[in-house]
């Protein structure tokens, strides 16, 4: 009897220690230094405590997720002995000192050269240094704590601030034409999890923003060959997840082919009912209201699931044109409208103004970017001045997209030269000619 309840206990012992084996991870902790003094500190206080809870046997780099660069290693011996916070602590004291001089170290983001975005990551460039540098055969979890909005001031088209989120179609291009780009690597990312935890849902601009975020970073991990895990605003959410082995969450995202090089901004939360949604107007507008049209708005609806068209307007001759490739100007902004969106990544356009227009001197174009339709396309555009909407159909004749070449000189010039662009009147939208 004896002899048998030994050799249960130490199939049993053995069994735990090999799941507690199992359980520990090899990790990459990726840490902002964009943040404020009290700040960094707050974050740095809060991931100690999480690395000391680990399970026995992990090993962890610390990074510095913007600059790139090792600032320790922290790991958890297979020993009982150390299963306490401080005995972690004590035998990680270099690697809590770095991470303290690191969160010394913190710049308050918005300084001239630096990110304007708190916690602010290259998350792209990340991801491609930790596959470079690190082995990932037996699996490895890449925890990012910090924004999952990209924002550097030497590529500033590609900033996510302001609410701005690459298209599909980065996903499509090379690194070399967007940092984005995730063609040609398929398997970059392969046996790897992301972990994203940014700290405060106060970083997104609603639900439907942080929809789109993470949609994007999930398509991004999975076309490199990885997988998405937590994206969540709470820290001790994402540990939780990693220690525990957690399956990353299915999904339903799938990218949609394009080669459109697109920064989206949603409509602006004071937009409580879209263009697309409002009563058409019969009322005749006056004309000091044609010289000086306030709180202008237009959009575009059409019929063709799988064509993608352009919206494109300018205030006045010499003006800078609002359009997919330049979203804000000191006039106005440009944004997609998803709430009656053909798909989920092919927003309606809308332009929305600041400024008081003249009508007389405002062009607007729409162009056939992409897509094939048999028998053109036909659409709706709506015009809406302080509070009054306009509609008016329109047709392109063209069977298929031109990705937009020679649209924007077409809107500049006032002059359609190609298949695929129309310029339409205001005055005639809103029933003066």
């Amino acid at each position: 009897m004896y002899k048998n309840t030994l050799l249960f206990c130490t199939i049993l012992i053995m069994w735990l220690l090999a799941a507690q084996a199992a359980s520990a991870r090899n990790l990459v902790v990726a840490v902002s230094p964009y943040y404020t003094p009290d700040e960094a500190r707050r974050h740095s206080i809060t991931l100690l405590q999480q690395l000391t809870e680990l399970n026995q046997g992990s090993r962890v780099t610390l990074l510095d997720g913007y600059n790139l660069s090792i600032i320790g290693e922290f790991n958890i011996p297979d020993n009982p002995a150390y299963n306490n916070p401080k005995a972690r602590l004590g035998v990680n004291r270099k690697a809590a000192t770095a991470l303290k001089r690191f969160a010394d170290q913190s710049v308050a983001p918005g300084g001239k050269g630096h990110p304007s975005i708190s916690g602010a990551v290259r998350l792209p460039q990340l991801l491609r240094y930790v596959a470079n540098n690190f082995e990932r055969d037996g699996g490895l979890d890449v925890i990012i704590l910090g924004s999952p909005l990209y924002d550097d001031p030497r590529e500033p088209v590609f900033s996510m601030a302001g609410g701005r989120f690459p298209s599909d179609g980065h996903l499509f291009a090379s690194q070399g034409k967007t940092p984005f780009g995730a063609a040609g690597h398929s398997g970059l990312l392969k046996n790897v999890i992301v972990h994203i935890g940014y700290g405060s849902d106060n970083i997104m601009q609603g639900d439907r923003h942080a929809y789109f975020v993470k949609r994007f970073w999930t398509l991004y991990a999975e076309l490199l060959g990885g997988k998405l895990g937590g994206f969540v605003g709470d820290v001790p959410t994402v540990f939780r997840s990693v220690s525990s082995n957690a399956a990353p969450p299915a999904h339903a995202f799938k990218p949609v082919k394009s080669n459109k090089l697109e920064m989206v901004i949603l409509p602006p939360v004071e937009s409580r009912q879209s263009i697309f949604e409002r009563p058409v107007s019969e009322t005749v507008l006056a004309q000091a209201q044609i010289r000086r049209a306030e709180n202008v708005q237009i959009g575009i609806s059409w019929q063709c699931a799988l064509c993608d068209l352009d919206l494109y307007a300018q205030a006045m001759p010499g003006a800078p044109v609002l359009y997919f490739g330049r979203i804000v100007t000191p006039h106005g902004r440009y944004w997609k409208d998803y709430r009656n969106s053909p798909g989920p990544t092919n927003g309606y356009e809308t332009i929305g103004f600041d400024v008081p227009l003249d009508l007389r001197t405002l062009t607007i174009a729409i162009n056939f970017y992409e897509g094939q339709a048999p028998q053109g396309v036909s659409g709706e555009l709506r015009l809406s001045i302080d509070g009054h909407t306009y509609a008016s159909t329109f047709h392109i004749a063209a069977t298929t997209g031109n990705q937009g070449k020679g649209a924007l000189e077409a809107i500049e010039s006032g002059h359609a030269n190609q298949p695929q662009s129309i310029i339409i009147n205001p005055l005639r939208v809103v029933g003066l000619q």
